[in-house]
């Protein structure tokens, strides 16, 4: 474990040494990381609630926070979710997440059937309030989207890079981990893939990204660096949140896709924090670790948030049809859904406010706050709700989409036919090929 904390400082201290600041110099370390570990999704859907509130999506994207991810859905519906409807593992922090979906494709005698991978995520927001202009919370209906090859975004502090991929494989006693610079998906298995994406800090001041294209209200450091200076006319500075990915059931190795089919990633941020509970904490949360420790310092800012006991888990495949778009988002055969406004339509918002009664089936799994702090919670547990939309509705699932199909069954046994004996218990805890190194 020292031999990749140290290969990882190395890389830091060689990609980022240019500039060394005076808590650098004496020693001590500027940086806070604070670790938003246990997040599950929220789930699936052709939505985008950032770009059209009316449209379905271009492609599918995974829901992370609060269950509220119809396209209709406002700053004020998201912040006042009720964390029982909701799987971030922090109460005060309601905003929601997302990506494209991560598809893994089956080549089943020339029928492509593209099955969802599962993930849960860790946001991890940094700040260095030695750098001026000083951080400061995100403002009220704030939003982003970020993609890997926007302007800046390929300098950054993980390794020098704004995106990269690691795939880890866990022995009795020692963990090896191979590393890409982007995105990439390995043709081999290995226990555990991650995926790393920094999002831009510098702001306007002027727009929250409800009135351009989402993105031009934001720029990249110029250096690259968390404390680097703003370009011009973007003189105000917002937290780091590097978005990192994690699978929950390891990684089968062979074909993997975006659901938009590009390799260029992004993230959707809007923001949904308790009005000034953030600023309280960026003000009075101390620095941890050394200089040394550059971009990965010890997770700081802990017992400053309220766990969320009651968070809930993944809306079930059949509510998310039912209630947001109406088309399937796993076990597609054929190819993805994909168009913006076209195809489906979103179903109309039947709710103002999300109740128990809205929601026809099991959630799945929880989300769980503080089990790991540098790095993703527990594997999910409970109920899968799968069963219940192709075993106990199948008449009506065949009806709909067709999915339940030889192609999609035979596809689903050789997907899954080592999966017992890879499968550990509790795969996310004890993730010390990642831990060393976020």
């Amino acid at each position: 474990m020292i031999f990749f904390h140290t290969i990882f400082t190395l890389i830091w201290l060689f990609t980022n040494g240019q500039h060394i600041s005076e808590s650098e110099e004496s020693g001590k370390n500027s940086l806070v990381k604070m670790c938003l570990s246990g997040y599950i999704p929220s789930g699936h859907s052709r939505s985008d609630p950032i770009i059209s509130q009316s449209c379905v999506s271009d492609h599918v994207h995974t829901f992370y926070g609060p269950q509220n991810f119809h396209p209709n859905t406002s700053y004020e519906d998201i912040r006042d979710t009720p964390a029982r409807f909701s799987t971030t593992p922090f109460v005060e922090n309601q905003s929601l997440y997302w990506h494209p979906t991560i598809y893994e494709v089956i080549n089943d005698d020339g029928t492509k059937v593209y099955i969802r991978s599962k993930f849960t995520i860790t946001p991890y927001y940094r700040w260095d309030n030695s750098a001026s202009p000083r951080t400061e919370e995100f403002p009220p209906g704030f939003r982003m989207i970020a993609h890997s090859n926007d302007p800046g975004a390929q300098k950054g502090e993980e390794e020098g890079e704004g995106l990269v991929t690691q795939c880890c494989v866990r022995g009795e006693e020692e963990v090896t981990c191979e590393f890409w610079y982007g995105l990439h998906f390995p043709t081999t298995a290995c226990d555990d893939l991650e995926i790393l994406f920094a999002m831009p800090t510098c702001w306007d001041g002027k727009s929250i990204g409800d009135d351009n294209d989402h993105k031009s209200h934001m720029r990249y450091t110029t250096s690259g660096k968390i404390n680097g200076p703003c370009p011009n006319g973007f003189g105000r500075r917002l937290p780091q949140i590097t978005m990192t990915l994690w699978t929950t059931e390891g990684y089968n190795g062979g074909t993997y896709q975006l659901s938009d089919g590009s390799d260029v990633f992004h993230v959707d941020f809007f923001n949904g924090w308790e009005e000034g509970k953030l600023q309280e904490i960026i003000d009075d949360c101390e620095p941890t670790g050394e200089a040394e420790d550059g971009f990965h310092p010890p997770c700081a800012c802990k017992n400053v948030l309220t766990c969320n006991g009651d968070a809930s888990g993944t809306v079930c495949d059949a509510d998310a049809r039912r209630l947001v778009v109406d088309e399937a988002t796993d076990d597609i055969v054929g190819g993805l859904p994909r168009g913006s406004c076209r195809g489906s339509d979103p179903v109309p918002k039947s709710w103002t406010e999300l109740d128990d009664g809205l929601f026809g089936c099991e959630r799945e799994g929880s989300s769980q706050c503080g089990a790991d702090d540098d790095g993703p919670g527990p594997s999910p547990t409970g109920a899968p709700c799968f069963p219940q939309v192709h075993e106990d509705s199948r008449d009506e699932a065949q009806q709909q989409e067709g999915a339940d199909t030889q192609e999609v069954q035979r596809a689903k046994e050789k997907l899954h036919k080592d999966q017992k004996q890879k499968e550990k218990a509790q795969v996310l805890q004890g993730h010390e090929c990642v831990e060393e190194k976020t």
